[in-house]
């Protein structure tokens, strides 16, 4: 078997057996620019959205920066801790937004019944300060309670936060109350 040297044998000697040649199937089409290959790959990436699809892609982007922005934001001890104790107590002021509607109904009475129009005004004046009464002895409550369990922990914002979250109805808080009332938080 010789390799890398010629036959020694004639051209005319030698016989041949001829390969079955198949026929090559092309791509049948030219091969793409370098700009057209690129948008494909950009269109394949960033692929065109209907209206309806597009308004839905955004929606649900929305939601997962808000919810990534409230754990951030919600994360901290301290605020974890203002949220067990709110949710722990009997807060006034999970009544207030209920009881201010029903007050406004009562005052559109005004033109047939006077008198009632300024009882639910002196009503409702009544219930906000007790609201917020509520809230000064909340917030006196929490003070004790944070210095106890995270001493040194910075208050900034936390009276804001609480009565937010106190004046809001129960079933609307987010996140969601971890403890019941009366439970030990």
């Amino acid at each position: 078997m010789a390799l890398f040297r010629r036959n020694s044998e004639p051209a005319e000697t030698r016989t041949e057996t001829p390969i079955p040649q198949t026929p090559t199937v092309g791509k049948s089409r030219p091969t793409p620019t370098r700009k057209e290959a690129e948008a494909a790959r950009r269109q394949r990436v960033h692929r065109t959205l209907t209206k309806k699809e597009a308004r839905i892609e955004a929606t649900r982007h929305n939601r997962t920066e808000r919810m990534r922005a409230t754990s951030l934001r919600e994360s901290t001890p301290e605020k974890a801790l203002m949220r067990d104790f709110i949710d722990a107590r009997f807060n006034l002021g999970e009544f207030l937004l209920p009881s201010l509607v029903v007050i406004l109904a009562l005052s559109f009475l005004s033109t047939a019944l006077p008198r009632i129009t300024v009882i639910s005004t002196v009503v409702m004046y009544l219930f906000i300060v007790s609201v917020l009464l509520d809230g000064f002895l909340m917030w006196r409550g929490f003070k004790k309670v944070l210095a106890t369990r995270l001493p040194n922990a910075p208050t900034r914002g936390l009276l804001m936060y609480g009565m937010n979250r106190m004046i809001q109805i129960r079933r609307f808080r987010m996140p969601a109350a971890r403890v019941k009332r009366g439970e030990k938080y």
